[in-house]
């Protein structure tokens, strides 16, 4: 059942991938045009509304764990543009680092590889440190794809990281 579900969901990425790297291009323009010129807040604004729109299409197409790290950066960008974050400059690196990883997690979904959404972790906890927040359990995201569990050391090294 579950490989079903993966063929599907890969079927459903195909159909929305260069849309959705796009919009992060979108993301990491409007990162950039923040850090020329942090006073101007609706950069953030403009990089959440992407990111919102990032993590609703990975809803629709259920890639729920990469869903969550796009939730996870819209949060961010609106910390960020609240100056509600403790480095500026830490914050805007990880969000430019978080919207380059998530393409990669997906070209590598796209190219029918197995949903590992455990090596999301690490970044998912970077993006939260930078809020201040505590980091995710291993939990939370094997929730996402419980078959993950018996993922090979190979298919871990290979991950986007």
């Amino acid at each position: 059942m579950s490989s079903l579900r993966d063929a599907m969901s890969h079927a459903a990425l195909g159909w929305v991938k260069p849309e959705l790297d796009e919009t992060l291009r979108q993301v990491r323009n409007e990162v950039e045009y923040y850090a020329e010129d942090p006073g101007d807040a609706s950069r953030m604004r403009i990089c959440a509304g992407f990111l919102h729109q990032v993590q609703g299409t990975l809803r629709m197409v259920e890639l729920y764990a990469p869903a969550m790290v796009a939730e996870e950066l819209e949060q961010l960008a609106n910390a960020i543009g609240a100056g509600r974050v403790a480095d500026r400059d830490e914050a805007c690196a990880t969000l430019m680092r978080g919207s380059v990883l998530l393409p990669d997690y997906l070209d590598r979904l796209q190219n029918a590889h197995r949903d590992i959404p455990i090596v999301l972790r690490p970044l998912l906890n970077e993006i939260r440190a930078a809020r201040g927040e505590d980091g995710v359990h291993d939990s939370v995201l094997l929730a996402f794809a419980p078959d993950s569990v018996t993922a090979t050391e190979a298919e871990l090294d290979h991950a986007p990281r």
